[in-house]
C-alpha cells in the first residue's frame, strides 16, 4: 500500500508531522479538559480534525486555530441528540494537563466557565488553549476587536463569579 502524501512534497509531510506530533495532545486535552468531552469523543474528534487539516494543510494560513475549531464542531457533533456528554469525572485530568504545559483553570474556573454566555465562554476556553484575539476571530468567525471584546467581558464575568471583583 503507497501511501499518498499532501502536496506529494516531504517538506511539507515533515511539516504537519511536526505540527501533529505538538498539537494533537493539546488539542485532546482542550476538548477533554476544559470542554468536558469523553476521552474517547476527544480522541476520535482530534484524529477527525487532523485528518481535515492534513487534507488541506497547504491552503490553511492558522492551523492551530483551524484545526481547534474543527475539532470542537466534530466533538458536538458527535454528542449531538446525547442528553448528558459530559464525563461523571473531575474536569482536570493530571495526564491532560501534562499535555497542555500550562493550565490555567480548576473546577470552580471550569463551572464559571460554563455558567457564561455561548460567546463569552468560546473565548474564554480559546484563551485558554493559547488562542490569539486574531486566531479566536478567525476560529469564531467574528472581528478581532469582537473576540477582544468578548474576552475582556468574560473575564469581568469571571472575577465576579470567582469574588474577586474591583
Amino acid at each position: 500500500m503507497q501511501v499518498v502524501q499532501a502536496g506529494g512534497t516531504d517538506g511539507v509531510v515533515n511539516e504537519f508531522e511536526a505540527f501533529f506530533s505538538k498539537h494533537y495532545p493539546r488539542v485532546r486535552s482542550m476538548l477533554e479538559v476544559y470542554s468536558g468531552f469523553s476521552a474517547d469523543i476527544a480522541e476520535d474528534a482530534t484524529a477527525e480534525a487532523m485528518t481535515v487539516l492534513l487534507l488541506r494543510w497547504e491552503s490553511v494560513k492558522l492551523p492551530q486555530a483551524y484545526v481547534r475549531a474543527v475539532a470542537l464542531r466534530v466533538a458536538f457533533r458527535m454528542v449531538k441528540g446525547q442528553s448528558a456528554f459530559l464525563p461523571e469525572r473531575e474536569l482536570a485530568h493530571a495526564s491532560a494537563a501534562d499535555h497542555l504545559g500550562k493550565v490555567e483553570t480548576d473546577l470552580i474556573l471550569g463551572k464559571a466557565i460554563e455558567s457564561l454566555p455561548p460567546k463569552q465562554r468560546e473565548v474564554a476556553t480559546l484563551a485558554l488553549v493559547d488562542l490569539t484575539p486574531m486566531e479566536m476571530a478567525e476560529v469564531l468567525g467574528c472581528t478581532p476587536d469582537q473576540a477582544r471584546a468578548n474576552l475582556a467581558h468574560a473575564r469581568r464575568t469571571l472575577k465576579a463569579a470567582m469574588g474577586k471583583g474591583d
